[in-house]
């Protein structure tokens, strides 16, 4: 998405006014989730670690430098988003030219993930409480695992002449792809309680989680070399974690829910999250 565009960079449809920045950012994200299923489309994905500086010069019709960064990120890069003819037709001009590229459906990226509020860790198994239900993972139960820092900020309001210049702490989430089910338990590091254990860290304890039930799957954060692309932020899952927020922004004098509008850029990991485990399924069979 090019953020000074009322369209999108990749498929020209018309964004939301949430979606669309005042302020330039340097690269198109390449991971921003349409708010509402359209035409059938298709990504066109390129495996960078086959790939070299000068062969993407050339069949991408970049600057040097810039290939020679892109070169340099390694892993995989959504290239384009297009009708599934057209993506199809760049899949093969890309692959003549010598590059490695995947594709995938974009109805595949429509199952939500199942947001994980607390739980507890067994010796090679979580035990985690979710808005659906109870969900239990067991180490060999994961395909993928997906992590990402979450930028957060306040919209300007500017029927009161103002804006918010407070900053918003970063957030942090992890994607845990199962196996037997396409959608991905979402563990919000600030709104997930970890039962009676803890390592004092938030994130340290987090990732001793993950550990504990990864074995050697995959592993994958390249999700925060992306520029953010911000949208209206969700509502936070009601819990104990919440309402202690709520409680402490309202002992510092902030405002209260409602009065400011968050901006994050949750939609855009979570599609990035969506197309990266699509491929790791593929790969799997």
């Amino acid at each position: 998405m090019a953020v000074a565009r009322e369209r999108c960079l990749y498929c020209g449809q018309v964004l939301p006014s949430p979606l669309v920045p005042r302020l330039p950012i340097p690269d198109p994200p390449g991971s921003v989730a349409p708010e509402a299923p359209g035409p059938a489309r298709t990504l066109v994905i390129l495996d960078l670690d086959a790939a070299d500086p000068e062969r993407l010069e050339s069949v991408l019709g970049l600057a040097t430098y810039e290939a020679a960064l892109l070169a340099r990120r390694r892993g995989f890069h959504l290239h384009r988003l297009l009708a599934p003819e057209l993506a199809e037709a760049e899949a093969r001009r890309l692959h003549a030219g010598g590059l490695r590229v995947e594709t995938v459906a974009e109805e595949e990226l429509r199952d939500p993930p199942l947001r994980a509020l607390g739980g507890e860790r067994g010796r090679g198994s979580l035990t985690l409480r979710t808005e659906e239900g109870p969900v239990t993972l067991h180490r060999g139960d994961l395909l993928i695992v997906v992590r990402g820092p979450i930028a957060r900020q306040y919209q300007p309001v500017f029927r009161r002449r103002r804006v918010d210049t407070a900053s918003l702490e970063e957030g942090y989430r992890v994607h845990l792809h199962r196996r037997a089910d396409r959608r991905p338990v979402e563990i919000d590091i600030a709104n997930f309680e970890f039962g009676t254990a803890g390592a004092g860290s938030t994130r340290l304890e987090l990732e001793a989680w993950v550990d504990e039930i990864r074995a050697e799957v995959a592993e994958d954060d390249g999700f925060r070399r992306l520029p953010p692309a911000f949208g209206v932020a969700e509502p936070e899952p009601r819990g104990p974690l919440a309402a202690a927020s709520a409680l402490g922004r309202a002992g510092r004098g902030e405002r209260a829910e409602g009065e400011s509008v968050v901006l994050d850029n949750a939609a855009q990991f979570r599609f990035y999250s969506a197309w990266r485990a699509a491929l790791e399924r593929r790969r799997a069979g």
